[in-house]
């Protein structure tokens, strides 16, 4: 398939924000699509060469791709550096240098999309001795043979900032359209849970559309993690779970899911990141602890010599960390506290009752000061659940999960089955809320030149809505961290399926969330929230690297904490 058909599917999607229209776009899009290309089409639908939990990028940053674009266009690089300076958009500056190029090349090769998959995926192996000089050429020769609108996204994809603003479950819509329809999305939506990898899912969903129903765990895939709703009494805990429930404690750590293979162990954060080079240390406790076959859940936390949990955030200084990893090996000791089994025996047991699971995750391994399971009250009595919670909160944690005994893993999903329980008195609301930034206004005063306040958003099934304004609680360290993360991600109009009312200075992705804490919900005639609710006086707390807009607050949620 040329390469033109995908990038003028993506012109017409960046011109809707329509969630309906944006599936149906995709639909036409799927089915136009080669089998043997499907794949492809579908990870460059959201800019990646494969899916979340593999690392590869194709590694230019945009000062690289400005040098390219002076190769293949002729035009000066000063020249380009200003016009990438104002429109802050490395790839309409590329459309816009190759639309001027006075003279169009008389030779050159098709540019399909195996061509550019191909051609992308070479880059992202490219290491060593000039290696960038190789990948300028080789962007450069896909620039040479393709339109203007090819370049604008070519440049964009080697960059990682696709700016189409729409996720994975987006495409989930557009793959149950193209060959199945809308009435059976939650087929879709179950198998992604269970084997998210859009590429993946695409390939067997134009084979044999009926086979989702059959999809299973795959050891060494990460399925998407289970998520609570939130309450803040034991009473009404309970009333959820037919008057009795297991009440965990609920560390202040980084949750991972374990995979122990017969190669070797990988670890899978929230947002399925691959964390496995990170943790070495959790990979050697974790396999010292447990049999190889089986899929495990639980918090990786930062423990002090006396044997304290410490905070997240001193857990969140070996995330990501590619130098200096052995210092923190030894500054930083990281145990697990187990939670769930989530396979074993050759099986999934999602399906199975949490009693059941917990009984059969005690019984693999014996527990260790670094690995353990979490700590378990089972009751039917509110005060004995008040009375863990104090025990969880002088221990470190920050509150209870309560699982239902009987309830199912359900992969992707939230539901009362798991209900998170925390103390009004933690904060002013329940609890904290995970919004997405999607717009930002200018500081003035002592923060110009920075973000001064941000357009903050809740998710919902078809999209976002705005929460709150959120303007307090940053330091200038904050300021100046959130202005490099959040000024590549500008884009000229809104998110696709936000609704807004109130218009920001700049439109973000949907990329970056923020944990903030507030005083109260309420009704709001400038927020679309739940239909019109805000955070009152939202404070940000920090950065949540390990989630994603898929895993944030939702409105429903928002709500509820309104109704508390």
């Amino acid at each position: 398939m040329d390469y033109e058909r995908l990038t003028e599917a993506y012109s017409a999607m960046e011109q809707t924000r329509s969630r309906l229209e944006l599936a149906t776009l995709l639909a036409g899009l799927f089915r136009d699509t080669p089998p043997e290309e499907l794949a492809a089409v579908a990870y460059l639908c959201l800019g990646k060469l494969g899916p979340a939990y593999d690392s590869r990028e194709v590694g230019l940053s945009d000062k690289s791709v400005l040098r390219t674009l002076a190769l293949a266009s002729g035009t000066p690089l000063d020249n380009l550096q200003a016009n990438y300076a104002k429109a802050g958009d490395i790839g309409l500056v590329a459309e816009e240098a190759l639309a001027a190029k006075s003279q169009q090349p008389l030779f050159g090769s098709p540019l399909t999309v195996s061509r550019v998959w191909e051609r992308l995926h070479a880059l992202s192996l490219e290491t060593g001795s000039g290696s960038q000089e190789r990948k300028f050429r080789a962007l450069a020769e896909l620039l040479h043979d393709g339109t203007p609108q090819d370049a604008r996204y070519l440049c964009r994809t080697a960059v990682g900032k696709l700016r189409l603003g729409f996720s994975q479950m987006l495409l989930v819509d557009g793959l149950a359209e193209a060959f199945g329809s809308r009435e059976e999305r939650s087929m879709v939506e179950a198998a992604y849970n269970r084997h998210p990898d859009i590429g993946w899912l695409a390939q067997r969903t134009a084979a044999d559309f009926s086979s989702l129903a059959d999809v299973r765990t795959t050891p060494g895939i990460p399925l998407r993690p289970m998520l609570g709703e939130r309450l803040s009494s034991a009473e009404a805990v309970l009333e959820k779970h037919d008057g009795e429930s297991a009440f965990e404690w609920k560390y202040d750590g980084l949750r991972v899911q374990a995979h122990l293979l017969k190669g070797g162990t990988r670890l899978f954060s929230r947002s399925l990141e691959d964390l496995t080079p990170q943790f070495p240390d959790v990979v050697d406790a974790l396999e010292q602890a447990l049999p190889t076959g089986v899929i495990v859940e639980g918090e990786a936390l930062a423990i002090d010599e006396a044997g304290n949990l410490l905070p997240f955030q001193v857990i969140a200084k070996r995330r990501g960390r590619k130098h200096g990893l052995a210092e923190k090996l030894e500054e930083i000791p990281v145990g697990v506290r187990l939670f769930d089994l989530l396979y074993a025996n050759g099986q999934e047991t999602l399906d199975t009752a949490f009693t059941e699971r917990r009984e059969q995750l005690e019984t693999l391994f014996t527990p260790s000061d670094r690995v353990a399971c979490t700590t378990l009250l089972r009751t039917t009595n509110a005060a004995e659940a008040e009375q863990s919670l104090l025990d969880a909160l002088e221990g470190g944690c920050e509150g209870l999960m309560s699982k239902a005994l009987n309830g199912s893993y359900r992969a992707g999903a939230r539901g009362w089955q798991w209900i998170k329980y925390k103390p009004d008195y933690r904060s002013d609301l329940a609890d904290t809320i995970d919004a997405v930034v999607v717009g930002g206004f200018h500081g003035r005063g002592r923060r110009g030149g920075f973000w001064g306040a941000l357009l903050m958003a809740t998710r919902t099934p078809t999209g976002f809505e705005t929460v709150c304004k959120l303007g307090s609680g940053f330091s200038d360290e904050d300021l100046a961290t959130l202005k490099q993360r959040l000024d590549p991600i500008q884009r000229t109009g809104p998110p696709a399926g936000l609704k807004w009312k109130l218009e920001p200075d700049a439109w973000f992705e949907p990329e970056l969330v923020l944990e903030l804490l507030g005083a109260e919900i309420s009704q709001s005639p400038i927020h679309t929230c739940g239909g019109g609710y805000a955070v009152r006086f939202p404070r940000y707390k920090r950065q949540r690297d390990d989630k994603t807009p898929e895993t944030a607050t939702e409105s429903d949620e928002v709500i509820a904490l309104y109704k508390i």
